[in-house]
């Protein structure tokens, strides 16, 4: 009895043959993966909305400003994102390397039925000329739009950092 590979219907024999040809046919190549480890959570700590502003987490230093009306609280906590960014072992070198950053409008916060927009994510480094062989840090600052009243709560979300080799 023949066996179907592609719509056509072969005999068992042909079947080994030809799936014993193909991989020898392709040539395979490593690649190296970059590793991105999350080491700090993005926290844009305590506040008070009032009627409302932004609370910036500057990507190099963690450090919290305030625009408009936003009361910044005390936050020992607050702080931007921090990840370490690493090479399997024998990784590619002189390899420049892209950071891809959320775009505006697409990261919420939310406590409940209430939300806030985080947007203008920034890296520090904003750019990786290569990986070194021990690793290197990445910080991820961003901007948390507040409302004007905006319900107290603990807001929660996610958003995703991309790396890769150019």
């Amino acid at each position: 009895m023949g066996r179907s590979l592609g719509g056509a219907r072969f005999p068992p024999a042909t079947i080994a043959l030809v799936l014993a040809l193909l991989p020898a046919a392709r040539e395979a190549c490593a690649q190296t993966v970059i590793v991105l480890a999350n080491t700090r959570q993005m926290d844009f700590g305590t506040f008070a909305a009032g009627s409302g502003g932004t609370i910036v987490l500057n990507a190099a230093t963690g450090a919290r400003s305030k625009t408009g009306a936003v009361i910044v609280l005390p936050s020992p906590a607050a702080a931007q994102a921090s990840f370490d960014v690493s090479k399997s072992k024998n990784g590619t070198v002189n390899k420049t390397v892209s950071i891809s950053l959320p775009v505006n409008n697409t990261v919420q916060l939310s406590s409940g039925v209430n939300t806030m927009f985080v947007n203008n994510f920034v890296a520090s480094p904003a750019t990786i000329s290569t990986v070194p062989d021990g690793g290197m840090p990445l910080a991820v600052g961003a901007t948390l739009f507040v409302g004007s009243g905006q319900p107290p709560g603990a807001y929660t979300g996610t958003f995703s950092v991309t790396v890769n080799y150019n």
